[in-house]
Formats: structure tokens, C-alpha cells, sequence
């Protein structure tokens, strides 16, 4: 069930309730980030121009939430103390900002249901956004710029399942089909492109880590690209305890070859068999070292993982990273195919909003199976 409030109850208080962060991790552990979480009363933030105010009815959690605890990224994407964590949300738009000069007529409206990702890149910044801050989604309100929003009906996405689509789906999109997002260096990423049937494409794809809460995504876009995808996954059960991350990689994403990782070598099972793109969430150096032995010469190897590689091990190759890019219209070619019945959201558990410090630890222990989704209003 989604909340919302006028204009009026927002004039009637000036405060809300966020889970705030004041440190990095001692010594760079996020643990330490983690139990110094506080869940504090701050003022509701304002939007500016080409902004709106949202009231935040679910968030999600992502890897990235607690990563950026340990402060490893802070040359990336430096978080500016105190800050509220989180990215994914969907909730509703109560207040606009004033328009961007020159500015088009907004697709969106008082009363609009959306959800969006706050954006990485585009929020932990040195200084970071006057009106936002560093995330945000951990609150509940946030201030974000239109840009980055989709609407959504509330009959297509019940029990805030589009909470769990920005920032894992838009990471998969643009790993595989570049669409806005770009590597460092400014190139494009996988060149793969979505099918209106299910004939092959013949490309083969090769994603690391299929389990993930990305790696789920990818292997469903990838296979409405009509590629041959391979992936690795673990043994380890799912939050049913029944169904093991192999079986759900094969049976509900579709993969067509898991390869137990603790078991076997996925360079020496694929070696030789050609692969036209590696997808990477892992980070493993030695996985870009091996690619060799199955990718095409020239063929890329794509990481939103490995910010390290050395480059020398593999001149075969081309290695290259990103971060995501928080968009709106990649976002709604997502939603679109979750609404089409395309697309399926893996969902750990929804869990209160007292519960966001223990859910960005169930996520750091990988004791999830899918998105934790935070129950916020």
C-alpha cells in the first residue's frame, strides 16, 4: 500500500525520520558503519529546480549501500558525512521544485506513483547535491531530479516490487545494451540487443555470478536478447531453503548452463566455446586473467566489480568497467518488461523500516536471495 500526503500536511511539519550514517567504517569495516547507523529525526529536504519531493513508501537494499561503509570507494564516489544510505525507492510525488530554465512540461504530476535509483555517481559527489545529499533513500522523503524517475501503476507492482528494479536493473541494462550509461574511458559497454521473438541471436554470453541480485536481471535480459547464456552460481539455497542458486539461475531466470563455481572452473568448463561478452559482478582478478581461455579475440570483458585489473594478463581482450547511470528512460524500458510479464523481480523478503541496519547485513553476509525490500511508509 502506497501513502500519500498533501501539500498541506507537508506544511504541518518540517521533519521526518532517516536512517542516518556519520562515519566510514573503522579500519574500513563496514560493520562498524553498520551499528553506528542511527535512525534520527531530520528536516525534509527541499526540491530544486527540475526536482520533486517524494514520500517514500518502499527502498530496497543494494550491495553498494554497505560497500560504500567501508570507504574503499571514496576516490569513486565520496560520501559526504552525515548521510542517509540507500538508492532504490518508489513512493509518491508530493511537491515540485521550480522548472529547469527552458524546460519541457513535466511527464509527471502531484500524486504520481514513481520509482527511481537516487543515483551513485550522481549523488556521492565532493561536494555532494545541495538539495539531496549523498543516497537518500533510507528516509521518509527524498529529493531527486526528475530525470531519473518511471512511473509505475500500482496494479503492475504490488508489495513494492518496483523498488526492486532501478539500480540492479538499470547496472544489468547497461552492462549489456549500453543505453546511457558508458565505461570510464568513455566507450561503449555490451552491444546487445532486445528481440520482439525468441529466435537466437547466436551470441553467447557469460555472466559471473548469476545469483546476484544483478547477475538475475542479467540473465533474463540477455536471454530476451536471444543470446546462449552461460552462468555461475553456488549450491546454496535460496531464503525457501529448498531451491539452490543453481537450479534458480537455470529453472526461474532461464540461464542455459550454471556452472557450480566452488565445484569447477568456469574457464576450463567453457574453455575454447567462444563466448562473445563476459559480464562480470564478482571482481575476481583472476576471472579477467582467465577470460582468454573463453571469450573471442577483441571480444569485451565487462565488470561493475573489478576496479583493479591489470590490464598485461589479458591482451587478448578488452577489459572494461562502469558504474550505472541513473536514467529514467532506461528505467522505464525496465519497468515496461516487468509489466509485460518479461522481466521477474527476485524478492528476498519485505522487512520494516526499524529493520533497515540488520537488512544492509543480511546483504553484506550474501544471506539474501534476491532484493531485501524496506517497508518504509
Amino acid at each position: 500500500m502506497f501513502d500519500c500526503c498533501s501539500k498541506g500536511e507537508l506544511e504541518n511539519s518540517d521533519s521526518m525520520k532517516a536512517w542516518i550514517s556519520s562515519s566510514y567504517g573503522e579500519d574500513g569495516n563496514p560493520t562498524n558503519a553498520i551499528e553506528g547507523l542511527e535512525l534520527k529525526d531530520v528536516p525534509i529536504p527541499k526540491p530544486g529546480e527540475g526536482e520533486v519531493l517524494i514520500k517514500i513508501s518502499y527502498a530496497a537494499v543494494n550491495p553498494i549501500d554497505w560497500k560504500l561503509f567501508s570507504g574503499g570507494f571514496h576516490d569513486i564516489v565520496p560520501c559526504t558525512h552525515p548521510y542517509s544510505p540507500g538508492f532504490d525507492m518508489s513512493g509518491t510525488i508530493v511537491e515540485f521544485g521550480p522548472p529547469l530554465p527552458n524546460s519541457a512540461t513535466s511527464p509527471f504530476a502531484v500524486d504520481d506513483v514513481v520509482c527511481g535509483d537516487i543515483g551513485v555517481v550522481e549523488t556521492c559527489t565532493d561536494p555532494p547535491p545541495k538539495s539531496n545529499g549523498c543516497c537518500g533513500a533510507f528516509a521518509e522523503y527524498c529529493v531527486v531530479p526528475t530525470s531519473i524517475l518511471a512511473k509505475i501503476e500500482l496494479d503492475d507492482f504490488p508489495d513494492g516490487t518496483a523498488a526492486a528494479i532501478p539500480l540492479a536493473g538499470l547496472t544489468a541494462l547497461q552492462g549489456l545494451f549500453t543505453r546511457s550509461a558508458r565505461t570510464f574511458q568513455g566507450e561503449n559497454l555490451g552491444q546487445l540487443e532486445l528481440k520482439s521473438s525468441s529466435s537466437s541471436s547466436g551470441k553467447k554470453v557469460l555472466i559471473l555470478g548469476g545469483a546476484t541480485l544483478v547477475g538475475s536481471y542479467a540473465i533474463q535480459l540477455a536471454k530476451l536478447a536471444g543470446a546462449y547464456v552461460a552462468t555461475t552460481a553456488s549450491t546454496n539455497t535460496m531464503s525457501d531453503q529448498k531451491t539452490t542458486k543453481l537450479d534458480f539461475c537455470k529453472n526461474k531466470l532461464g540461464a542455459d548452463e550454471v556452472i557450480d563455481y566452488k565445484s569447477f572452473s568456469w574457464s576450463e568448463v567453457l574453455s575454447g566455446k567462444e563466448f562473445d561478452l563476459i559480464f562480470d559482478i564478482i571482481g575476481s582478478q583472476d576471472d579477467w586473467k582467465n577470460s582468454s581461455n573463453v571469450l573471442k579475440e577483441s571480444s569485451d570483458f565487462i565488470s561493475i566489480a573489478n576496479f583493479g585489473a591489470d590490464l598485461s594478463c589479458n591482451t587478448k581482450n578488452n577489459f572494461k568497467n562502469f558504474l550505472v547511470k541513473s536514467d529514467g528512460t532506461d528505467l522505464k524500458e525496465l519497468v515496461d518488461l516487468v509489466k509485460d510479464g518479461k522481466l521477474h523481480c527476485p524478492i528476498d523478503s519485505i522487512v520494516p523500516f526499524s529493520a533497515v541496519p540488520s537488512a544492509i547485513t543480511k546483504s553484506m553476509e550474501s544471506a539474501n536471495a534476491g532484493k531485501i525490500i524496506i517497508k518504509v511508509a
